[in-house]
């Protein structure tokens, strides 16, 4: 099993609503305000894990936010096309499945 988390972010105009997969518990769920202020709340959520992170986001505030949440050699993050029912969860399974 992979030590990388897998998270999707919903980056709306107000709200991101992100899901992480593979960490403890299994399956988390939150939500930061869409502004530099959440961002950097993202940031510190999920550095606490200790792990490699692989995001996909999409959004109305998803450019905004993969750039201020930026790639690093621990995280990767992947910006995907906006879908009519593009959930969070969506997006994060994306990111695990994603090579």
């Amino acid at each position: 099993m992979s030590r990388e988390l897998a998270v999707g972010v919903a980056a709306g105009a107000e709200r991101l609503e992100l899901v992480v997969l593979g960490g403890s518990p299994r399956l988390c769920r939150a939500s930061f305000p869409s502004n530099p202020i959440g961002w950097a709340a993202v940031r510190g959520f999920l550095a606490g894990y200790r792990r490699p992170v692989r995001l996909a986001v999409a959004g109305a505030a998803a450019l905004g936010f993969a750039l201020a949440v930026g790639n690093t050699p621990e995280r990767r993050v992947l910006i995907m096309s906006p879908g009519p029912a593009k959930s969070a969860l969506q997006l994060a399974v994306q990111a695990k499945n994603h090579r």
